[in-house]
């Protein structure tokens, strides 16, 4: 009888043969056509590789499809459809490709150095006291994201509304809330309540519903022109569903799922195609859905052009006694934020574009947007960001490569607190996950932000606080119906 799984792990170990030969051909060549195929066959040995054990590789493959698109999809296209890589110096191109390639391969050496096991599963279903004291918090949880959640819905509908008056690009430079700003903190809620809500591991109905409900609010986020929220709000939901299909095999992710998934992405990806020329106010010259597909595959891969133009304005980057991109969004909470303020910190008066954060804060998007663009950058365009070029900008080489060994430990830790018995852990871990696919093109601690933040430590304490209360009363009505 033919071993499957074996001839798949013989597969993943061919393909991984050639990628080393392919870049022993680069050392030989130094072509930049031939380190472009060495990239592409890295990428595909390491998502052929996360099949070998999909259960605890999921965040792996969606992690590795992501670098693809925002980091590789554009320079590979550019190649097959003209022949030639001109857009940037071959250093540029050398230096891109490389980085890409040692972040690769520390994720996957992360991932390998992780045991793929958790020592219980839903050990809070194990007795009847730890069921109640699940569906406590699940109650308290659930209380606050349908609370908070009209909140949210208010603070989009506001940045719609001001949208429909002005272009995306002068939304983008210009728009400030003018709602109270408890409207804000109420509004932050509905993510971490839902974190910890689906942290319980409630029915799939219940799950349903709620994960329908986020997405559904982040359609307006679409409709404003901002595709990051509603892509990630996708993607968050279909990694909870394959997790809870893990533990019940077939009943989260059935026939009527699959074909959701088949049939709604490339419809998605459609979508977001037109949406790209509908928020520029431009006319569709794209005519067939291929063309519109690859299209919008390519205009998502604009972030190669922030480690090249990131590698050849490095020496343009303000010089500052203290400088940190890795963890500035972190640092500037605890320095300029909210608790910063009572101990006399000034916080950025700006909120957008502006030259202030473009010269004084350690905001790499901004930092680098303005060098390379200047005015457009105070008129609402930039280039983003992505973790590869903030780590290298502070550690080098060898920081991305030592950054990536921890991210693909952590990938593995996550999915197997995913299916323990731990609901605080595995609220962290969804909230973490929530914004995780953007990073390739995104600020490296922009992930992990929310969890040193007083807010969500405050509803945290919150649920379970009042999940406490909760259980404490019904066991104090049930003891005197008892004695009754």
């Amino acid at each position: 009888m033919v071993d499957g799984k074996r001839i798949y792990f013989l597969l993943t170990i061919l393909s991984y043969l050639m990628t080393i030969l392919m870049g022993m051909v680069y050392i030989y060549t130094n072509s930049i056509k031939i380190l472009l195929f060495t990239v592409l066959l890295v990428l595909f040995s390491s998502i052929l590789y996360t099949f070998n054990n999909l259960r605890y590789y999921i965040i792996h493959l969606l992690f590795f499809i992501t670098i693809f698109i925002f980091l590789v999809s554009r320079p590979t296209i550019d190649y097959f459809k003209s022949g030639v890589m001109n857009t940037y110096q071959v250093d540029a191109y050398k230096f891109a490709f490389l980085s890409v390639i040692i972040s690769i391969v520390g994720l996957t050496i992360g991932g390998f150095l992780v045991p793929k096991r958790e020592h219980t599963i839903n050990n809070y279903n194990k007795n009847e006291e730890s069921k109640d004291w699940t569906s406590y918090i699940r109650k308290t949880s659930l209380a606050i994201f349908v609370v908070s959640y009209p909140f949210y819905l208010i603070r989009l509908v506001e940045r719609l509304i001001y949208r429909m008056k002005f272009s995306y690009y002068e939304y983008y430079a210009n728009f400030k809330s003018e709602l109270p700003y408890f409207t804000y903190i109420l509004s932050t809620f509905v993510v971490y309540a839902m974190c910890v809500y689906l942290a319980t591991k409630p029915k799939k109905t219940h799950s349903a519903l709620v994960l329908v409900t986020f997405v559904f609010a982040n359609v307006i986020n679409l409709l404003v022109g901002t595709r990051n929220p509603f892509v990630l709000s996708v993607i968050f939901a279909f990694l909870y569903y394959f997790i809870r299909n893990q533990e019940e095999k077939g009943k989260w992710i059935g026939l009527k799922e699959k074909l959701v998934l088949y049939i709604g992405s490339p419809i998605m990806m459609v979508a977001m195609g037109i949406l790209n020329y509908v928020r520029d106010d431009a006319e569709i010259n794209k005519t067939g859905v291929f063309d519109i597909l690859l299209d919008f595959v390519y205009k998502q891969g604009t972030s190669f052009g922030v480690l090249t133009r990131g590698y050849l304005y490095e020496s343009s980057l303000p010089i500052k006694e203290f400088r940190n991109y890795t963890f500035s969004s972190i640092i500037e909470y605890f320095s300029k934020g909210n608790l910063a303020i009572l101990f006399g910190a000034k916080p950025y008066t700006a909120e957008n574009n502006s030259i202030e954060l473009a010269l004084q804060s350690d905001r790499y998007p901004h930092n680098i947007s303005y060098i390379v663009m200047k005015e457009e950058y105070l008129a609402g365009h930039g280039i983003g960001s992505s973790y590869i070029m903030e780590i290298y900008t502070d550690y080098g080489l060898i920081g991305i490569f030592l950054f990536s060994i921890l991210l693909g430990m952590l990938f593995i830790l996550m999915m197997r607190i995913a299916y323990s018995g731990k609901i605080l852990l595995f609220g962290m871990t969804l909230l973490v996950l929530n914004n995780l696919f953007f990073m390739p093109r995104s600020s490296f601690s922009e992930s992990f932000f929310s969890l040193f933040t007083m807010q969500f430590w405050g509803i945290i304490i919150i649920i379970f606080v009042s999940a406490g209360l909760l259980k404490k009363r019904i066991k104090h009505v049930v003891n005197d119906t008892g004695g009754q």
